[in-house]
């Protein structure tokens, strides 16, 4: 018998609050995709081994396997697997994925929740955790002491806006230790100028969710564009510039002068996206890859939202 798992990606859009100050902190808004994704298989096996280019896969399945007393063997096999560390919520995703498929396998029923405490996820965004169970567009509360972000709203993505993504062929985003530190510095920074952080939370609650909600692909684009900007001041104190990068800064402005109606940077990059219709998706992603190839090369591909999450198959 095998158990196979196919995880989401996912954009993500910001964090709301790195201030602090209140009993929740963080909190994050992103979108599920249904491309790249991460692959899983888990079978029988006289011994336990991991099979995975990744050396995260391995640590994962090892803390499953204490966590949860697995004495038996399994074969736990990682067949595709999402970019690590461009912005597209690699970590997460592998991670659940591993646990998910051998917990599954066994006949556990676990949440994905639970399994992000165990593994070590979502610790500052819940997006990650909530595109793995439930897809869609989402928006989490934020994490307190010793929990996970709670999820605030979640939302059907229309099937015909799809996303351009292009991911340069420049430095890979921070992650780890180096990511916990520039947070830490950043909150530092915030705190001693006082700076206010206000304005992502009107954007979201005031442009960005009623857009979604009629089904505004303009006044969403529109919103989306100055959400990642307001997010990007605030990040720019440790990121260098609204965004990380001069390419991803160049590939964001090239997105909207062609076609897309809102365009970012997902996460800490390098990864970047358009927002465009499906009909105008073809020609824009066409274009991306000429300015990426005039910048140094990379990846580029279109993703339509994942409103379910996570897929489990059994054989």
């Amino acid at each position: 018998m095998k158990t196979v798992v196919r995880t989401p990606s996912r954009i993500h859009l910001g964090l709301l609050d790195v201030k602090g100050g209140l009993k929740r902190m963080y909190g994050g808004v992103g979108v599920a995709l249904n491309e790249p994704y991460t692959i899983v298989e888990v079978s029988d096996s006289p011994e336990f081994k991991v099979e995975s280019g990744d050396e995260r896969a391995e640590m994962y399945a090892l803390r499953i396997k204490e966590r949860f007393g697995i004495n038996g063997g399994l074969r736990i096999r990682v067949l595709e697997h999402i970019p690590p560390h461009v912005g597209l919520g690699s970590g997460t995703q592998l991670a659940l994925g591993i646990g998910y498929a051998m917990t599954k396998h066994l006949g556990m029923e676990i949440s994905p929740e639970d399994l992000a405490k165990v593994l070590g996820r979502g610790r500052r965004s819940g997006v990650g955790i909530y595109s793995f169970k439930l897809g869609g567009f989402l928006v989490d509360g934020g994490a307190g002491n010793d929990d996970i972000p709670v999820l605030v709203m979640r939302y059907d993505f229309p099937q015909d806006w799809l996303f351009v993504v292009g991911i340069p062929n420049i430095e890979r985003g921070f992650y780890g230790k180096r990511e916990e530190d520039l947070l830490r510095k950043l909150t530092e920074r915030l705190n001693e100028r006082n700076e206010c952080i206000c304005e992502t939370f009107r954007v979201l609650i005031l442009e960005m969710i009623p857009a979604l909600i009629r089904r505004d692909i303009v006044g969403f684009g529109e919103a989306i564009t100055r959400f990642e900007i307001e997010v990007g001041r605030v990040f720019s104190h440790v990121q260098g510039d609204v965004f990380r990068s001069p390419v991803i800064g160049k590939g964001i402005e090239f997105l909207l002068e062609n076609g897309a109606y809102g365009a970012g940077q997902s996460s800490w990059g390098p990864a970047f996206y358009g927002l465009v219709d499906e009909d105008n998706s073809d020609k824009l992603l066409k274009k991306l890859r000429e300015f990426l190839r005039e910048h140094g090369g990379g990846d580029s591909f279109i993703a339509r939202a994942n409103n379910s999450g996570a897929q489990v198959m059994t054989s």
